[in-house]
């Protein structure tokens, strides 16, 4: 069991260090991006065409070597070794990368927004993870007339709209007919922070 603990932390590290080096490569590719169907993603035919005359293996190569260290190279093997004796390879093991990525990034995304959240947009999110049919706006304004009333030098110049905004912009809240519901995302949130055993009562 720990073996297995200190492999799925080692994927997780690479995950980062894969999401670092594509970020560009993934923003560019969404750019591009003309329609989504059953068919697959249609891109401009442009890029398309210029993304084929790359040599894959050239354009794997100078993008390892832009991210590269012992210790990576030590985790890469420690990676290799685990999915072998797994009997993990191609398909298979893209997939189990793929996931790991795809938890790494959550995870990482939400660890920056628990540094920048405030205390009192955490209370916010604990109501309305217990409001099924969520609040009108206005209802949620005395969680920031409370905290503004506690951290006045905190809140100067910071409107309520602007307060509520930094939630929907981390995707934690949307507003469905003029009520504002907590989502998807806002409640993996609070269950990273309890998994993590994050504290809840921040300043702020």
């Amino acid at each position: 069991m720990e073996f297995y603990i200190a492999s799925a932390g080692t994927v997780a590290f690479l995950g980062i260090a894969f999401f670092i080096i594509f970020r560009q490569k993934i923003n560019e590719l969404i750019d591009r991006i003309r329609t989504i169907g059953k068919s697959g993603v249609s891109v401009d035919p442009a890029q398309k065409e210029a993304t084929t005359e790359r040599d894959p293996r050239a354009e794997a190569e100078a993008l390892i070597r832009e991210l590269d260290s012992t210790l990576i190279r030590e985790v890469e093997e420690h990676i290799t070794n685990e999915f072998q004796q797994r009997r993990l390879s191609g398909d298979e093991a893209f997939r189990v990368v793929k996931r790991y990525l795809a938890v790494t990034y959550i995870a990482l995304s939400f660890e920056v927004t628990y540094r920048l959240i405030w205390g009192s947009q955490l209370n916010l999110l604990d109501y309305l993870n217990s409001q099924i049919d969520g609040q009108p706006t206005e209802a949620l304004r005395p969680f920031y007339v409370l905290a503004s009333s506690q951290y006045p030098e905190w809140y100067g110049g910071y409107s309520f709209e602007q307060w509520l905004g930094f939630l929907r912009d981390q995707l934690l809240i949307r507003e469905d007919a003029a009520r504002i519901r907590i989502t998807v995302r806002g409640r993996e949130f609070l269950t990273h922070l309890t998994r993590m055993g994050y504290m809840r009562n921040k300043a702020g």
